[in-house]
């Protein structure tokens, strides 16, 4: 869990405070997400200048919000707007207006404003008799069975943890309303870690009025406003915005020199390394925005999850080509282009509702996970049938390849395995090690490396793939002339899986090069192939 979390929990008739509203309204929250992401509408996105709108905090309630933070001295960086400074403040307006007119504004009445530096919130006390309380009572106290409540404590919250800070935002006599701003309400941040913000109406004074408040709350890092948790993406992007730009130099250099010879598979990488590089500047510029402003801006947040997902789709559908061959080893994608269109709008459909839940709910978590792990399944299966797709075509692909003694071709698409052998085996460790985490409830521990677990992995390893795919297909002078030179497609048709729209074979007609010429990586060594019996699979 990451960004912030709340629940409210108010007093039940038996007298002893207990927990209503939460999972209703985290199913609540999980459904309206979801439509909205189904429909495709920018949301607001909460950041860590969160506000409040009018919100009531009746007696025994109390609201819950949970942001790691690192402290000066162990923080990542010390730049603007933090300059060093990590702290949580609230900026809050309490009203108390009577539940009667017999009700007189003569009585005081205190909020607590509570910050726990813990993993988890400890919170509350079951008695001897089975009874859940939340707030600490004179009858409570009486009972002697804790050290958490007793006559110094009543009328106070019961928090079971030891690193606790408490403020208080007093009621006068005579005043209906209250104010917590930094004078009454600011916490310095001395230690890293997950903190916990806990407001909470416990004081029985109050028990004939109807409290309610709205403002705002700080969790300002000493770099900014950025949660801990997500701070790692902002040099990430950045940096892997510099890794694409130079890329895009060079690739753009290439094409400029050798552009007689661009070959179709060459114009599609064009596309895939434009729209990562767009990806990465947009999202560097939303996490630059979130941080300086504490606040995600709906547009860029959406734009945002709309160009990964758009780059994350084209890529798959490139390498799936790349896989059969394209524009190297046969002209077009002949029946395989409709089963490459068709998985790459269902899983640009699929992936885009899930990675708006998945990103909504880094600074929202009343998103409930049920959808989140409901949308993982069907784009874990695409994935899957993506992968098979991919190392099935390439079986053939160098089979075919060998036998037809391709040998330069066949070398390149060897490499191009290997690459996508090692990214897989590197992905299903991360993977394995992240279910382990998971399944021990250890998440919240690793913290600092959640960025990387939770999507930088990811994008690394595509980043390795696509770079080898750039190398490995990258322009040159011979490039046109020995990518692709009409292949014979029968023999792919009917052995090897590699489904082609022309029912006639096709000679070879390739020109010598001198040797003294500088191959394109693609060039090959079949001038004058040999003929090929294809039942007997042996080469003449």
């Amino acid at each position: 869990m990451t960004g912030s979390s709340w629940g409210v929990w108010m007093r039940s008739r038996s007298g002893s405070w207990s927990r209503s509203g939460s999972r209703s309204g985290s199913r609540l929250w999980g459904s309206v997400m979801l439509i909205w992401s189904l429909l495709g509408l920018p949301l607001l996105a909460r950041g860590d200048v969160y506000d409040y709108g009018p919100t009531k905090l009746n007696l025994g309630a109390y609201l819950v919000r949970r942001v790691e933070m690192y402290s000066p001295k162990d923080s990542p960086s010390r730049s603007a707007p933090g300059n060093g400074n990590a702290f949580i403040q609230m900026e809050l307006k309490f009203h108390r207006n009577p539940s009667s007119e017999n009700t007189s504004l003569a009585s005081e009445g205190v909020i607590e404003i509570a910050t726990v530096k813990a993993m988890q919130l400890e919170i509350g006390y079951k008695d001897a008799e089975g009874t859940q309380w939340w707030c600490c009572t004179s009858k409570l106290a009486d009972k002697m069975e804790t050290d958490h409540c007793d006559q110094n404590k009543i009328d106070t919250l019961i928090i079971r943890n030891n690193d606790v800070r408490v403020k208080k935002v007093n009621f006068h006599s005579g005043n209906a309303d209250a104010t917590a701003s930094s004078h009454n309400a600011r916490f310095g941040v001395e230690k890293s870690g997950p903190h916990i913000m806990v407001m909470s109406n416990c004081d029985a004074r109050l028990r004939e009025f109807e409290v309610s408040f709205k403002g705002q709350s700080l969790w300002m890092n000493p770099y900014g406003y950025l949660p801990a948790t997500l701070y790692a993406f902002l040099p990430f992007y950045g940096s892997m915005s510099i890794v694409f730009g130079a890329l895009a130099l060079v690739w753009l250099v290439l094409n400029a020199i050798y552009w007689k010879d661009i070959v179709k598979l060459q114009n599609y990488i064009t596309a895939v390394l434009t729209v990562c590089l767009l990806e990465n500047m947009v999202l560097y510029f939303d996490y630059a925005n979130f941080n300086a402003t504490g606040r995600r801006h709906e547009v860029t947040l959406f734009l945002g999850i709309l160009i990964t997902m758009l780059r994350r789709t084209i890529s798959r559908m490139l390498i799936m080509a790349v896989s059969i061959g394209f524009a190297i080893v046969r002209p077009d994608l002949g029946k395989n282009k409709r089963h490459i269109l068709n998985f790459g709008v269902i899983y640009f459909v699929l992936g885009l509702t899930q990675q708006i839940l998945i990103d909504l709910a880094k600074v929202h978590t009343g998103i409930n996970d049920h959808w989140r792990t409901l949308l993982s399944i069907p784009v874990a299966a695409a994935d899957s049938g993506c992968y098979w797709f991919i190392f099935i075509s390439l079986y053939h692909l160098i089979t075919m390849l060998r036998v037809r003694q391709q040998l330069v071709k066949l070398a390149v698409y060897k490499t191009f395995t290997k690459v996508l052998v090692f990214s897989l085996v590197c992905a299903t460790v991360f993977s394995i090690y992240h279910l382990y985490l998971t399944a021990t409830r250890q998440v919240l521990q690793h913290w600092r490396i959640w960025w990387l677990l939770d999507e930088g992995i990811w994008n690394i390893l595509f980043s390795v793939i696509f770079l080898a795919i750039c190398f490995l297909f990258r322009p040159s002078q011979s490039a046109k002339r020995y990518a692709y030179s009409q292949l014979s497609t029968d023999m792919a048709d009917d052995e090897y899986g590699l489904e082609d729209d022309d029912d006639h074979d096709t000679g070879i007609e390739m020109a010598p090069i001198p040797s003294d010429e500088n191959l394109f990586s693609l060039g090959d060594e079949d001038i004058g192939e040999p003929v090929v019996d294809k039942k007997s699979a042996k080469v003449d």
